[in-house]
């Protein structure tokens, strides 16, 4: 408690205001701490008559700058703008679409703050924790926002752009206010280590009746260092689309001896992917695409059970390419496991 007071009375000497309780000190204290390392990323339209975007990110190295693939995927001239206004050359180093993460380098500068990031899985992260953002709503600032931890899971909705962030198994959700121009910013904990990588806003801005989505913090970490050592994200992949059991029909469920809605039903298998080479066997469906008999069923991953495709997404993310994953599917009213080995998602 003294070190807090000491710390509450430095900030008021710096910051010429009166901190007194600890998470107001531990907030300030973490704002200070980030504001060096944030960034404003903007460039121009590629394609006449485009927007120009506005985004946020921040340094995670010496001259490397992690964003969201959305922001830069249609730009040019890309620059970033550091807190103290100076304005430098920044160019794409390797992106990342399956999580919505891009990695710049920036050019004629080093970084004034680098931030590090939390070692800790996104399951394991309380709700209900004390969480700072740091970032450009509509290009101002850098401005800071708080609030906390409000769950993390899959995305029951889609994001503006679902061509991103397909392999993002569980997000992380906020009401820490932010909008447009967030994208890209930071979710920090009080300790200042990143916690999530803010992709989106979901019915409206954040802290006003919208919800805060996040890619967790430990992702983009192993993401980025596969982007630095390989150029390309080095998540397995398995090939198939899914579809949650309990998204489907009851009747179809129950038509071959399925009682649970525990499970993924594998919708579509790509060739020459290791579903295809494991002999995964997608759903049957009509010329109007309507489902007429289900697919493989996914029930547990290397033993460990499966609640829907989330869990599957998130538990073969996990893995690299040229592992072997032992799926235990449910197949012509039966259980039976099925070896894949594990391949990294080919180049787009």
């Amino acid at each position: 408690m003294r070190a807090l007071l000491l710390l509450a009375l430095l900030l008021t000497l710096v910051l010429g205001q009166r901190l007194v309780a600890p998470e107001e000190v531990a907030r300030a204290q973490v704002i200070q701490k980030a504001l060096p390392a944030v960034v404003r990323v903007q460039g121009s339209a590629l394609s006449p008559g485009g927007e120009d975007v506005v985004g946020t990110g921040f340094f995670v190295g010496p001259s490397r700058v992690v964003t969201n693939y959305h922001v830069i995927r249609d730009l040019k001239d890309l620059t970033v703008r550091l807190a103290d206004g100076r304005t430098f050359l920044a160019e794409r180093y390797a992106v990342d679409p399956g999580i919505d993460l891009a990695l710049l380098t920036v050019r004629g500068a080093r970084a004034p703050g680098v931030l590090a990031f939390a070692q800790v899985e996104a399951r394991r992260l309380p709700l209900g924790m004390g969480v700072v953002l740091v970032g450009f709503p509509y290009g101002q600032g850098p401005l800071a926002s708080f609030g906390i931890l409000s769950g993390v899971g899959p995305l029951e909705v889609p994001l503006p752009d679902p061509s991103v962030g397909t392999e993002v198994g569980e997000y992380l959700f906020t009401d820490a206010p932010l909008t447009v121009g967030n994208s890209g910013s930071p979710l920090l904990n009080l300790q200042g280590e990143v916690v999530g990588l803010v992709a989106d806003v979901i019915g409206g801005p954040a802290g006003i009746g919208g919800i805060g989505v996040a890619v967790p913090g430990d992702l983009v970490a192993q993401s980025i260092a596969d982007l630095e050592r390989f150029g390309l994200p080095q998540r397995g992949w398995l090939g198939a689309s899914l579809i949650s059991l309990d998204e489907l029909p009851p009747v179809l469920l129950r038509a071959v001896g399925l009682t649970s809605t525990q499970g993924a039903m594998v919708d579509r298998v790509e060739p020459g992917s290791p579903a295809a080479r494991a002999g995964l066997k997608g759903a049957q469906r009509d010329t109007q695409g309507r489902l007429l008999a289900l697919g493989d069923v996914i029930l547990a991953v290397d033993g460990v059970a499966v609640k829907d495709k989330a869990d599957v997404v998130r538990l073969v993310a996990q893995r690299r390419p040229g592992d072997r994953v032992r799926l235990t599917l449910w197949r012509d009213r039966r259980r039976l496991e099925v070896t894949v080995v594990l391949m990294a998602r080919p180049r787009e």
